[in-house]
């Protein structure tokens, strides 16, 4: 270009020696470099060289790697989400009211409806750091959102793609994430693919990638399992172990059974116990460990509680005709009281007992308080029991604690209240919103953080549906002399609450 030449020649010579030439351009570029003050010899230069660069810039064509084409985007055949639902997304991906975005995906899934293009990136970026948000992203991408996908590698988990080389060169997460995905949908194919990997892996990813094969655990794994129970590696021996006692029907189950019955027996006494006498070669490579040992028990006693916890408890049910409840009693109070519940927590996990889950569920107020790890336990059971039952016990577990506030972490209805994973219904909604007015009119707050962090935690499961009960029953004066910081709590509650209430409302229209 002559002109970017002449404005070189006259900035190295100096514009007080160089006269400044700049021709006329019978394009848009000339419009612009006509307006330039001609006086303004230095500040002219500079302005038109600038310009002329990003003149040239802009007029560059992109480089074209490799001689794929693009593929075309085909239409969706899904209506978008509304502008009022879009925005409300935008709100939650921005960070302000994110515990709502796996409620609002699901809902705009019921309604077959799309993500509005305006949001694709934001939301499928989401779903590459948040592995348990994907299964309801994909849903709502859309062709659009399925398409652009398949142009950045790091959103391969909407169409799967590339699954090969994760296999053989992909990180240990991304490996284990793709088995479970795969466990999913098709077990067994997930199963043959960490079979035709296994002998490659080092012991400690054989150990972590086993642990995917818990998802969708069934029968059919039971022959790989036990193979690897005679692997070289501890790590991977205990894995093993431990998911062959999920699967009721396995071997390892039937030896456990073998080896504890003889150890117990019911009378009119109570379950008397026969501790084991050592832990032989053929326990240990069933994954019991001498190393595991807790002292309030002891060394015998933990042993028997291992083994114990790889049986089904419907095996005692049915041995001694006792329903779990009433084995729960038994137990109560006894000197074996933490070994069997400990036990029998785990079996019930493992096994998936729909009848155990909620015995151990109703006991929890009474027994729960020194055992191990039981907000884990109290979450698997949840997820055990069909959404009506756990319902059900809710509102039980509320009427039988009516002394306690809701919010209360000594309540036994509390963290069934936080860890289940649906919405509360509308009966049990507006129980605890007017437990919480109680409370708060007779002044009977735990302590204010307490409440604070629990009405955030409620304003999530609560039904939206309630809202304007809610707004109106919490509704206070200032004259009732309630701490501001039980106010500022309500407040946000109402917030988060009105605003789910008006997401779910923009999603129906």
């Amino acid at each position: 270009m002559k002109i970017w030449q002449d404005l070189v020649k006259t900035a190295v010579i100096g514009t007080q020696r160089q006269k400044l030439k700049i021709d006329s351009q019978d394009n848009q570029l000339g419009d612009v470099l006509g307006c330039l003050d001609m006086n303004d010899k230095e500040g002219c230069l500079l302005s038109a060289a600038g310009t002329i660069y990003l003149y040239k810039k802009a007029g560059q064509s992109t480089a074209i790697y490799g001689k794929k084409s693009l593929n075309t985007c085909d239409l969706d055949d899904l209506p978008y989400c509304s502008q009022v639902s879009g925005k409300h997304l935008g709100m939650m991906l921005s960070g302000g009211y994110s515990r709502a975005l796996p409620e609002w995906l699901k809902l705009l899934a019921e309604t077959k409806k799309v993500v509005s293009p305006k949001y694709l990136h934001e939301l499928l970026t989401l779903g590459k750091r948040n592995n348990h948000l994907r299964k309801d992203i994909l849903p709502v991408l859309g062709k659009r959102g399925i398409w652009l996908a398949g142009l950045n590698p790091d959103w391969n988990y909407v169409s799967g793609e590339n699954t090969d080389k994760i296999w053989k060169n992909g990180s240990l997460e991304a490996k284990k994430n793709l088995l479970k995905e795969l466990r999913q949908s098709e077990p067994k194919k997930g199963r043959e693919q960490l079979q035709n990997i296994w002998s490659k892996e080092r012991a400690q990813e054989r150990s972590i990638l086993l642990e995917a094969l818990e998802v969708s655990i069934n029968v059919d794994d039971e022959p790989f399992l036990e193979d690897a129970l005679d692997d070289r590696s501890k790590l991977v021996r205990d894995v093993a172990a431990r998911l062959l006692a999920q699967i009721p029907e396995s071997k390892l189950v039937k030896r456990m059974i073998e080896r504890v019955r003889p150890l117990l027996s019911l009378d009119s006494k109570g379950i008397e116990v026969e501790l084991p006498k050592k832990c032989t070669v053929e326990m240990t490579q069933d994954g019991i460990d001498e190393s595991k040992y807790i002292p309030s028990l002891g060394e015998k006693a933990s042993l028997l509680l291992q083994m114990l916890a790889c049986i089904p408890p419907s095996i005692w049910s049915n041995d001694w005709k006792r329903k779990p409840i009433e084995l729960i009693k038994i137990v109560e109070g006894s000197k074996w009281e933490k070994l069997f519940l400990e036990a029998w927590i785990t079996a019930t996990v493992r096994s998936k007992d729909i009848v155990w889950a909620e015995a151990l569920l109703k006991s929890s107020v009474r027994l729960y308080k020194n055992l191990n790890h039981i907000d884990n336990s109290i979450i698997n059971f949840l997820k055990i029991l069909p959404c009506s039952q756990v319902e059900s016990l809710i509102l039980e577990v509320l009427q039988q604690s009516s002394n306690i506030p809701p919010f209360n972490s000594a309540s036994p209805a509390y963290p069934l209240l936080i860890h289940t994973a649906h919405i509360w219904n509308e009966e049990i909604s507006r129980e605890v919103i007017s437990r919480i007015k109680n409370c708060i009119e007779n002044n009977n707050q735990v302590n204010n953080w307490q409440f604070g962090s629990a009405l955030g935690r409620f304003s999530s499961k609560i039904s939206p549906s309630v809202y304007h009960e809610a707004a109106e029953i919490l509704s206070f004066e200032e004259s009732e002399n309630i701490h501001e910081s039980v106010i500022e709590a309500i407040d946000k509650f109402l917030v988060q609450l009105k605003f789910r209430f008006e997401m779910k409302q923009a999603l129906e229209i």
